[in-house]
């Protein structure tokens, strides 16, 4: 331990901010964004809050005036499921705002640019000069993947900016393949520090976490031991020339930091991003705002970690499949830091197809929900009652949120169906203070939307981005997860996401019959059915309860009412993306066409057009379209006499 920190204080005596007018351009503004969206999520969330309490006061107005029976039971639901759906922006979750907590994480972007007011700072980009360098042992895990992918994350990862003796690449094989074992072999007559190893067979346990595991094991065997630092690439993540040399110096300056990440990046997205593939909302909003409260988390590759702090906390925690999240906890719980870098330094994949995409989605959830299980770990048991509230937190607000949207998509298309108001008031005058409001409302979040969009290189959508049509997916991979956890049965196996295809047909019935049977996406012709039936039936009570006031001004408070078209009309056009991917079947993007790759060493990096982010950004027609109409009938009711 004395001769590691050692090292380390003579490696941060090398260490200086990067002189780059770009990165310096991109961090002035970062600041700006973390001190302008605070405020914007503070105006968002009061606004709501204040038209919620209102329209509470008119429901009970309107019931103390003689509202009864289905009308009034209607205006009830509509009120509990405006409130559940806008549940990711309010505050809810004050206690999350407790600074250098380990509830912080735990947050919606709202809350956490909230939490981030008054501190606009951002993590300094920094540089290792030199060759008096920590070493780090660099593990890639690979399970079955595609082997050119794998070849082209270990050149990279072999031929990174840092001295040669001063890291190690280890391929960990959790596949057990021969011909992974030959390929490294190859490499290694090339770059004499790549390493291979495997556990002996394919596992049966939570295989990221426990392929690691066997990692920081194994390199106790090699010559000169376990390494001073560890990073960790999935096998798909190219890591830039600089990667090293930017993660490293933020744990040498500082004892108590344990871990720094980056944010991934993806070279393969689709333009326009159709299935909202783009996470540049976790990295470019969420992350950045918990690093100004000191509650950054390992963002699952690409991170580099003092052994020592692995060492600590008893090495990568396999209670979860979500080892990241789970590996977050036990840091903090241990007293280390965990800092994001606002950086790109590596370029990954996204899943090519729609099926392995909601493959993904499946393991994210089962990981999330399985961290409520780790609680019962005994090196958790140290945790205070805060930190283990904190713990479980996650899973909590992650699967009620899931099931808010569940009752929503369910409940919505029978509320329309009644045809009977969704908005309840005693006076006209009320109605137009409501609509008054809710535009306030609406106008603050819209600026929120607008400045985290384009902090996010506008690759979010104005009106955020919803993905509806897989609710009912991880809805089911939800209650699986949780029974198993409560009965006792433990976490079950998940099926590692990089072996998954979608199955193309090229008939287009055989497709159709697949992809609505085989795949369940039956379900989103139940949903837009069922929403097209409702909203025509209370067109049909509109009409007949139509008098001077005019059909659009019925239909208005009806199934138009803006707060609830906004949440169907958006589980609409969001349950159509799996049935246009079904029979559009996009191609997916070719690889090799993103890659700019060296003939002679091999060694690929993504293309500056495979990264350029305007290629990515989605269409905002339809959000367009959504805010005219907002703005538009709510100053018809305000303006009304």
């Amino acid at each position: 331990m004395g001769s590691e920190e050692n090292m380390f204080q003579l490696a941060a005596a090398n260490v200086q901010p990067l002189d780059e007018p770009h990165e310096k351009k991109r961090q002035e503004e970062q600041i700006l964004f973390l001190d302008r969206i605070p405020k914007a999520a503070l105006a968002s969330i009061l606004s709501s809050w204040i038209y919620f309490a209102y329209s509470l006061k008119c429901l009970l107005d309107a019931q103390a005036g003689g509202l009864s029976g289905s009308p009034l039971t209607v205006a009830w639901l509509s009120f509990a499921m405006q409130v559940a759906h806008a549940r990711q922006f309010s505050c809810h979750q004050t206690h999350a705002l407790k600074s250098d907590s380990l509830l912080v994480p735990v947050g919606t972007p709202h809350l956490l640019a909230l939490s981030a007011m008054g501190e606009a700072k951002r993590q300094p980009l920094l540089r290792l000069l030199g060759d008096t360098c920590p070493s780090v042992d660099v593990f890639i895990t690979y399970c079955g993947e595609e082997l050119a992918v794998l070849l082209d994350t270990v050149r990279a990862a072999a031929m990174v900016d840092y001295p040669k003796d001063s890291f190690r690449v280890i391929v960990l094989d959790d596949s057990v393949s021969s011909d992974v074992e030959n390929e490294m072999g190859k490499l290694r007559s090339t770059f004499n520090n790549i390493h291979y190893s495997t556990r002996g067979s394919r596992p049966k346990t939570h295989t990221k976490a426990g392929n690691l595991n066997h990692g920081l094991r194994y390199v106790r065997t090699l010559p000169g031991g376990a390494s001073d630092l560890v990073a960790v690439l999935d096998v798909d993540m190219i890591p830039s020339p600089h990667w090293l040399r930017a993660l490293v110096p933020h744990i040498v300056v500082d004892p108590k930091t344990g871990m720094a990440s980056p944010p991934q990046r993806q070279y393969n997205i689709p333009d326009g991003d159709p299935l909202g593939q783009t996470m540049d909302v976790l990295f470019d909003v969420m992350e950045p705002s918990k690093n100004a409260k000191n509650a950054a988390w390992c963002c699952g590759t690409g991170f580099v970690v003092r052994r020592a702090a692995l060492d600590d906390i008893g090495g990568v925690p396999e209670e979860s499949i979500s080892e990241d999240i789970m590996t977050s906890f036990y840091l903090a719980t241990a007293g280390w830091k965990i800092v994001y870098v606002h950086e790109d330094v590596q370029w990954g994949l996204v899943p090519a197809t729609i099926t392995a995409h909601l493959k993904q989605h499946k393991r994210l959830c089962a990981g999330i929900i399985s961290t409520a299980a780790a609680v019962r770990s005994p090196r958790l048991q140290k945790m205070t009652p805060e930190e283990k509230y904190g713990s479980l937190f996650a899973p909590f607000a992650y699967s009620t949120s899931i099931l808010f949207n569940t009752i929503i998509l369910i409940l919505m298309p029978v509320l329309i169906w009644t045809g009977a108001p969704l908005v309840a008031y005693a006076t006209q005058s009320q109605l137009r203070t409501l609509s008054m409001l809710f535009l306030v409302k609406f106008l603050a979040g819209l600026s929120y939307d607008f400045l985290a969009t384009r902090s996010a290189n506008y690759h979010l959508g104005l009106l955020g981005i919803s993905m509806a049509w897989v609710i009912p997916f991880l809805f089911v991979t939800m209650v699986r997860f949780a029974l198993s956890i409560l009965t006792g049965g433990g976490v079950p196996l998940f099926t590692p996401s990089g072996l998954v295809d979608i199955r193309t047909v090229q008939s287009l019935g055989r497709r159709i019959k697949v992809a609505l049977w085989n795949d369940g996406f039956i379900i989103h012709v139940a949903i837009i059915a069922s929403l097209l039936a409702a909203v025509s039936g209370s067109a049909s009570a509109a009409s007949q309860a139509a008098s001077a006031s005019g059909f659009w001004r019925q239909l208005s408070i009806r199934a138009a009412w803006p707060p609830i078209l906004l949440i169907w009309s958006t589980n609409l056009t969001d349950c159509l993306i799996p049935l246009s991917y079904t029979l559009s079947l996009p191609v997916p993007l070719d690889r090799e066409a993103l890659l700019v790759r060296d003939p002679k060493s091999q060694l690929a990096y993504p293309s500056e057009q495979a990264k350029d982010p305007v290629r990515v950004r989605p269409s905002q027609i339809s959000a367009l379209m959504k805010i005219a109409y907002c703005i538009g009938v709510c100053a018809m009711f305000v303006l009304q006499k």
